[in-house]
């Protein structure tokens, strides 16, 4: 089965950028996890956390630092990350997507959001001008085929650039119950 993602489209102002840069962060939740070295390379986290906060201001929860495969094990930043994903992904289902992604270390989503609820959601963020590579493409389908999980694209706009939003195909394999899941 063939699933259209539309991308959300996020406009920011400019002057929310430049105080980013300049370490003003005042604006991300306390809900939220910043370590360390968001603070040490501001540039790279902005998009991220931008987005994780409007989903926050929807009644999302979530982080940038988690891990659905086998990487950043040591990376002491991401110990909060998995323990959310242990908590709301089955075992089984998780075993088998990284049994499907073994030795794959890109691809993965910037975002795991989720509801008190269970509610999850996976998000890639990118700048307008930025394309998505096809092992994003792939671990997105993977993701909605083997969790079970919904995916989004999210393309951040400085405020007064036009944008027009794009559409991405996957495939989603639905697999036979039960799988002992």
């Amino acid at each position: 089965m063939i699933h259209t993602i539309k991308e959300t489209v996020l406009h920011y102002p400019q002057t929310l950028l430049d105080s980013w840069n300049q370490g003003r962060v005042d604006w991300v939740s306390s809900d939220l996890f910043v370590p360390a070295e968001v603070y040490e390379e501001p540039s790279l986290y902005f998009s991220k956390y931008y987005t994780l906060a409007q989903y926050n201001d929807k009644g999302w929860l979530g982080t940038a630092f988690y891990a659905l495969g086998n990487w950043e094990v040591e990376n002491p930043n991401y110990h909060s990350g998995r323990v959310l994903i242990a908590q709301y992904i089955d075992p089984i289902k998780l075993s088998l997507f990284k049994g499907l992604r073994t030795g794959i270390t890109s691809g993965e989503p910037d975002l795991f959001l989720y509801k008190p609820d269970g509610t999850l959601l996976f998000v890639v963020v990118k700048q307008a001008d930025e394309s998505l590579i096809d092992a994003q493409l792939i671990c997105l389908s993977n993701i909605k085929s083997v969790l079970e999980c919904d995916v989004e694209i999210v393309s951040l706009v400085e405020e007064s650039h036009q944008y027009a939003a794009k559409s991405y195909e996957i495939k989603v394999v639905q697999f036979p119950k039960p799988l002992g899941v």
